[in-house]
């Protein structure tokens, strides 16, 4: 279209065809809303005009504002967010609980926990990074949704990856221990790579002295000597290893399903936090955007 004249013969500002697709939600929601901020309005043909579309938007943010401050939070709160509050703070919880359970293997508050830290440090260390990942991740959506601010909500979005790859990872190592000969591995490992001192945490923990007896490659000390009645630690630290990998890939391959739920969630929901209509081109913006 042209310009053309108003009734008081300013000019009217240029209408661009290219655009009716992204303003055409807010014409309608303004024809809407118009006999509620002017009683007895009638669109005119300057409403049209990109100028009096922001004018009419900027009168439906007002009475928004104003519906807002009115209105109490929990009728404010669309489903989508309360679905965005709870996928959050269960991502909360559970990265809370491996944080606490990775805080006390590395202050030794379980049992064999020196073990556990010793051999496999960097299962131990994937769940600490996937944990204060997880941690870190519910805090930028919990501000995200309190604020209601779309922004932080799609970097929330985004961080759910690497902290599902985190925990991925933490199973996926702990269950490759399993499948391969444990036994084997760990004797050669025992024969060949173990210095003493890792020995003597193995013989220390599980009280046992040796791999297959005390004469066999055994690291003698007050409690371990080629005279003693404690058994080989082939039995026990093999048993002791299938258990806590196995422990471990459980566990987290069982947070896999809930973690997708919360990107599920974070995905289909992170754009409907508020009923707010959204203008669809730059330099509209709703009254929580300015």
């Amino acid at each position: 279209m042209g310009r053309s004249d108003s009734p008081s013969g300013g000019k009217l500002g240029t209408f661009d065809g290219t655009n009716t697709a992204s303003l055409s939600s807010t014409h309608r929601s303004r024809k809407q809303l118009g006999s509620e901020i002017e009683p007895n309005y009638n669109m005119t043909e300057s409403d049209m005009t990109l100028e009096g579309l922001a004018e009419r938007w900027q009168s439906y943010q007002a009475l928004m504002r104003k519906r807002y401050a009115e209105e109490p939070f929990f009728k404010r709160w669309t489903k989508s967010k309360w679905m965005l509050l709870f996928s959050s703070l269960l991502m909360l919880g559970y990265s809370a609980v491996v944080l606490v359970v990775v805080v006390g293997y590395k202050s030794e508050r379980f049992e064999n926990a020196e073990v556990a830290v010793e051999f496999h440090g960097t299962i131990i260390y994937l769940a600490m990074a996937a944990s204060i990942a997880g941690i870190a991740t519910a805090a930028v959506g919990l501000y995200g949704i309190v604020r209601e601010n779309r922004v932080w909500l799609s970097w929330y979005t985004f961080l759910l990856w690497p902290v599902f790859a985190l925990y991925v990872a933490v199973g996926y190592e702990a269950f490759a221990g399993t499948q391969s000969n444990r036994r084997a591995r760990l004797q050669k490992a025992w024969n060949n790579t173990y210095t003493r001192e890792q020995r003597l945490i193995v013989q220390k923990n599980l009280k046992c002295c040796g791999f297959q007896g005390p004469s066999y490659f055994g690291a003698y000390d007050m409690r371990c000597f080629p005279m003693t009645n404690l058994p080989g630690c082939q039995y026990k630290y093999n048993q002791y290893e299938y258990n806590l990998l196995t422990t471990f890939w459980t566990y987290s391959f069982s947070l896999v399903p809930v973690q997708l739920f919360v990107m599920l969630v974070a995905l289909l929901c992170s754009n409907h936090v508020d009923g707010m209509l959204r203008s669809g081109r730059p330099g509209l913006k709703s009254f929580k955007e300015e």
